[in-house]
């Protein structure tokens, strides 16, 4: 999907945002990676799973956010992940739907009844963040190659 048809569906709206203002975001991404290890090793693996997919979102929010976009505020979680999707690539299919799976979990997680994450599960969605944010940023970084991201 092209952004075009994001506009067109009213998915995106143009937005002018800082490259600092991103800067931060993508920090934020960091911290709650940080949280998820934390939260890990003391065997709350829900919590832990729920901060990855949040670092996760705030990197994908970053990426829309360096197109100069913002998504909509209903479904904007969806929005994220198909935009990222489309800028990032095929290469990436497989972490996408990961991240997407992850989406769909920690929905239920907070809405639903019953729902248990596994510690080995809570360990890969902090891997699948870490993997995701550094892409997301090696694309960030590449939109403004003059900028220094943080490290």
């Amino acid at each position: 999907m092209l952004y075009r048809d994001f506009i067109k569906k009213g998915l995106l709206k143009k937005e002018k945002i800082g490259f600092e203002q991103i800067n931060k975001v993508l920090e934020r991404s960091i911290r709650c990676i940080k949280s998820a290890k934390i939260l890990l090793k003391n065997n709350d693996e829900e919590g832990c799973f729920q901060f990855a997919y949040q670092a996760m979102l705030l990197a994908g929010r970053a990426l829309v956010f360096s197109y100069g976009f913002r998504p909509r505020a209903v479904s904007s979680h969806k929005i994220v992940i198909d935009f990222a999707e489309g800028v990032i690539g095929k290469d990436y299919r497989i972490l996408v739907k990961k991240f997407d799976k992850m989406r769909r979990k920690r929905h239920y997680l907070i809405y639903g009844i019953g729902l248990a994450i596994s510690k080995t599960e809570a360990k890969n969605a902090v891997k699948s963040a870490e993997d995701f944010l550094k892409i997301i940023k090696n694309f960030v970084q590449k939109k403004n190659p003059q900028k220094k991201l943080f490290k």
